[in-house]
């Protein structure tokens, strides 16, 4: 290996050629015998030595070098750390509910947390929607909020995504909680979704800001109602909330097509609103079971 010798080094070393040079000029030369007829004796000086090569640039590299190691190895510490902690957190609630906020998706929960609205008890199997039919379904759009049909487009499109499921509209409506969804004859009306004021429907009364629910002939729904907070959804709509309202629709029609509420906080069928915004995996399996009845 070649190093490159520094512009300091090469000044010491010609002053030190040059005071050696300037010493030997100063002595004095004979041929023969001394001028007192003795013999020639050797110089009786030490010549200065030659300076040692300075290692100041050099050790100031080897310093810098480590250094930056240190530094690196202070930072890799410091990430596993800050993982650890992260990890350790993720396991407790306070940070699910941080991540979901955050947007971070959050735990989704088990896909086992499901319940349904009714079950057959010789079967074992959950009440559904024929899979061969569309849900229809009908809007009485008094009370909404704007936007209101995007909000409920979304919503229902995330049911049918779970499902399987088609939705059907059959238009608006001017029914209402008192108005029966059965014609004549028995035959099933579209299901009724509507914003509607506590007085209107009791059952929306203190904090409930939605209840929905399907009605069966047999073990088959055939249609049922989706009666929303007027009032609440005021307050959403004019608080920017949408993922909110979008998410009390999806939790009002998975009501709508079987599920049932779980004690599973990760869940959206859990009983009150919480950071979780779309379907957890316990919903999920559970719409996919629900959207697997029988043709009829």
């Amino acid at each position: 290996m070649i190093l490159l010798v520094g512009r300091g080094d090469r000044r010491d070393q010609r002053r030190w050629q040059r005071e050696l040079e300037e010493q030997l000029a100063a002595l004095p030369t004979y041929e023969g015998e001394t001028p007192d007829g003795g013999d020639v004796v050797p110089i009786d000086r030490h010549l200065p030595r030659p300076p040692r090569q300075r290692r100041g640039r050099r050790d100031r590299g080897r310093a810098r070098v480590g250094g930056e190691r240190r530094r690196t190895i202070a930072t890799v510490v410091i990430t596993l750390g800050i993982i650890l902690v992260v990890f350790s957190a993720s396991l407790t609630p306070l940070t699910d509910s941080l991540r979901g906020l955050l947007g971070w998706g959050g735990d989704r929960g088990s896909s086992s947390t499901y319940r349904f609205l009714e079950v057959d008890d010789l079967s074992d199997l959950p009440y559904r929607w024929s899979s061969c039919d569309p849900i229809r379904y009908v809007v009485n759009p008094d009370g909404a909020p704007d936007g209101w049909e995007d909000t409920l487009d979304e919503a229902l499109a995330a049911v049918s995504d779970g499902t399987g499921l088609a939705f059907e509209s059959e238009g608006r409506s001017d029914d209402g909680p008192s108005d029966s969804r059965f014609a004549r004859g028995n035959r099933p009306l579209p299901v009724l979704i509507s914003w509607v004021t506590p007085e209107e429907e009791s059952a929306l009364d203190g904090d409930v800001v939605g209840v929905a629910g399907p009605t069966s002939l047999g073990d088959v729904y055939v249609t049922g109602t989706v009666f929303l907070d007027a009032p609440a959804f005021a307050d959403m709509e004019e608080r920017g909330e949408d993922d909110l309202e979008r998410a009390v629709l999806m939790h009002e029609l998975g009501h709508l097509v079987g599920l049932n509420h779980v004690e599973d906080d990760r869940q959206l069928m859990y009983k009150s609103t919480t950071f979780q915004t779309s379907f957890g995996e316990g919903d999920l399996e559970g719409l996919r079971i629900l959207g697997e009845g029988p043709c009829s």
